[in-house]
């Protein structure tokens, strides 16, 4: 799934994380580690932080990346695809 970075909104904390994803018209959430998808993670996290919402789905989304970065596979795949679309859909309110 691809998601438009510059149409993401963010509270007053995590503007500085908006930023780098505003000129960004498509993020894909499969391509782990690339720079767009690792700045739309730390956005993420930060709005989870700043909102208090979607703790379970960051948790599951960490625990996935942490994997990925470290053997290369979680649960038979090589990214976090659907962990991080579900987390960016409960930190955007369904987008």
């Amino acid at each position: 799934m691809k998601v438009n970075g510059g149409a993401l909104v963010a509270t007053k904390k995590c503007e500085k994380y908006q930023k780098p994803l505003q000129r960004k018209k498509k993020i894909d959430l499969d391509a782990s580690g690339s720079q767009e998808n690792n700045n739309l993670i730390d956005f993420l996290r930060c709005q989870c932080k700043a909102q208090k919402i979607c703790a379970e789905k960051e948790k599951a989304f960490s625990k996935c990346h942490s994997s990925v970065m470290g053997s290369g596979t979680y649960a038979g795949r090589k990214n976090c695809g659907p962990e991080l679309e579900e987390l960016f859909a409960c930190t955007t309110g369904g987008y």
